[in-house]
Formats: structure tokens, sequence, C-alpha cells
């Protein structure tokens, strides 16, 4: 396994957000020693595994916060829209049981 420079053409920028590289989906190849960005599990340069979690303990904790929030946001979100389709459904029925 060594780097044939193939790497560089999927060579991710650093996020401008706080959010973290892996949070943003971006992957690290150990061998090439760059952060990529690629949906695959395997550097399409070296064939090595890439890292998608970070090995930094705080960073986990920033990592797993994040996705955190982003799933209660989905939730929150889909909670919403069923009320919104009860409260539709109510008041289709109650308006066609008190049409005279």
């Amino acid at each position: 396994m060594v780097c044939k420079g193939i790497c560089i053409r999927h060579r991710a920028q650093r996020p401008a957000g706080s959010f973290g590289r892996y949070a943003t989906g971006q992957k690290r190849c150990q061998i090439c020693a760059i952060f990529i960005r690629w949906d695959g599990l395997w550097c399409p340069c070296c064939g090595c595994r890439v890292r998608t979690r970070s090995h930094n303990s705080k960073l986990k904790q920033k990592l797993k916060t994040i996705i955190k929030r982003e799933h209660n946001e989905n939730e929150n979100e889909k909670q919403h829209y069923l009320l919104i389709y009860r409260k539709n459904d109510i008041n289709a029925n109650s308006n066609f049981l008190f049409v005279n």
C-alpha cells in the first residue's frame, strides 16, 4: 500500500464552520496523510481503509453531540408533520360530520 498520487484529485478543503472534518463527511487516509471527499470506505489511491471518526476524545464527543442534535431535529420535524397531518385529518372529518 503506497500512495500513488491519485488522492490529490479528491483532497478536501478545511470546512469553514466549526463542525469539523468528520462531521462534514470528510475521511482521512492514514497512508496518504490527507483528508479526502470520498463515498467509499477504501482510499481510491492506495486502497487502504479510510478513517471516518476521530481518534481524539474531545473531537469524538463533539461529533457525537452534532450527530445527536441532527437526529433530534429530524425527529422533531417528523413529529411536526405528523401533527399537521392529524390536525388536517380532524378538520376534514369534523367538517364532513357537521354539514347540514
